[in-house]
């Protein structure tokens, strides 16, 4: 994405830097799967026992600002395409080089400010009496509010559900106007010149990858977040004995749904290379330059060795 052909695409930066945070979440990810495995099923202590309270506080908080930027990458980049199918004359800086990196740093620094709550309430606490286990989880006196802001505030609403409707939002717009343009078109095909045709096919092809990396995200969160909708709900209105019988029913699903969950981080690659030829063009051009600059080396390397023998016999 930082090659020359297109570093000056705006939908390059998206890429990018979604790349990079799909990457990290990934790897907090396994890194939160090993600890658990540690902590329930060997009963030893996870790898965030011998964190100290700073440490946990800036990984709680790094964590949750990674997810965040995640999700809210995925809704700029519709954004973009909207702007770019809808107005495709007008200038918007959104679309501009420069542009997508301020809009990024700025997303950044938003998403900051939302979880520093995470600084004051998270601590290095006991997790489990009995074999001295330590955790990075909120304290007593803020566990209710914690709670609250991290189900409600940063997991439906920053996560899910307004990625979501601006996402469905922005993406019902573009489908509608590529099918009613297309429409149009059809009518008047005699009138479009090849090169017309041939820049609106690229145009297209670029919309139709990254419409299938945003509704990506839906159909890859949404089974989780719907499960966990129904334990919560069980929880707020019914006892504590159904809300356990609902959970353990519902667990192998979720441990499922989890893992659906993960091919949202780990898919939009391979989307990339399916969807985007001119991806593809300098992918492959990029592993060519490697392996002509590696012969190239080895052939001067040959010849300089042939040379030395030559002067010393």
């Amino acid at each position: 994405m930082k090659t020359k052909p297109l570093r000056h695409k705006s939908y390059s930066h998206y890429l990018c830097a979604l790349a990079v945070f799909d990457t990290l979440t990934l790897i907090i990810r396994q890194a939160e799967s090993v600890d658990e495995y540690l902590v329930s099923y060997r009963k030893t202590s996870g790898i965030f026992h011998n964190f100290s309270d700073s440490s946990c506080k800036l990984y709680n908080f790094t964590a949750h600002v990674i997810t965040l930027m995640c999700s809210w990458l995925v809704v700029f980049m519709a954004v973009e395409r909207l702007i770019a199918v809808c107005f495709p004359f007008k200038k918007f800086n959104l679309r501009k080089e420069t542009g997508a990196a301020i809009a990024i740093a700025v997303l950044f620094i938003i998403v900051c400010s939302t979880q520093s709550f995470r600084f004051f309430m998270i601590e290095h606490t006991i997790y489990d009496e009995d074999n001295n286990i330590r955790d990075c989880l909120a304290t007593t006196e803020y566990i209710e509010i914690y709670t609250s802001l991290d189900v409600y505030f940063f997991l439906w609403t920053l996560v899910f559900v307004l990625p979501v409707a601006f996402i469905i939002v922005c993406n019902s717009f573009v489908l509608y106007h590529i099918f009613r343009v297309r429409k149009d078109l059809h009518k008047e095909d005699n009138y479009l010149t090849y090169r017309n045709g041939r820049a609106r096919e690229r145009r297209n092809r670029s919309t139709w990858m990254l419409l299938i990396v945003t509704f990506m995200y839906i159909i890859t969160l949404l089974p989780l977040f719907t499960l966990s909708l129904i334990v919560d709900v069980t929880i707020k209105v019914g006892s504590l004995e159904t809300a356990r019988n609902t959970y353990i029913a519902l667990r192998p699903y979720i441990d499922i749904s989890v893992s659906v969950s993960l091919l949202n981080y780990a898919a939009n690659f391979f989307i990339y290379v399916l969807s985007g030829k001119r991806f593809r063009f300098e992918l492959q051009k990029l592993f060519t330059k490697q392996r002509v600059v590696t012969r190239s080396f080895t052939v001067r390397s040959t010849r300089e060795e042939y040379f030395k023998m030559v002067v010393y016999s």
